[in-house]
C-alpha cells in the first residue's frame, strides 16, 4: 500500500512538471503573424493529354485540329491534328 501511495504521488509530480512546462512554452512563444486565411491561388484548369492521358494546366497545352489537348508536339503530330 505504501508503494502505491508513493507511485500515485511521482505520478502526480511528474504530471503537474510537464503541464507547467507546456504552459510555459505557450506563453513564451512568438504571437502568430495572422489569423485571417491566406489569399486562395486562383485556379487553374486541367485538361487531359488525348494520347497519355496525362494532365496538364490548359495553358500549357497544345490544342489539335479536332480540339483535342496534347501534352506535346509529337502527340499532336501522333492524332493527326
Amino acid at each position: 500500500m505504501k508503494y502505491l501511495l508513493v507511485l500515485l504521488i511521482a505520478v502526480a509530480v511528474i504530471w503537474l512538471w510537464r503541464h507547467n512546462r507546456q504552459a510555459e512554452k505557450r506563453a513564451s512563444a512568438p504571437p502568430r503573424a495572422s489569423t485571417r486565411p491566406q489569399a486562395a491561388q486562383p485556379v487553374t484548369e486541367m485538361v487531359e493529354c488525348e494520347i497519355c492521358h496525362v494532365h496538364l494546366p490548359r495553358s500549357e497545352a497544345l490544342i489539335g485540329g479536332q480540339g483535342g489537348s496534347y501534352c506535346c508536339e509529337a502527340h499532336r503530330r501522333l492524332a493527326g491534328g
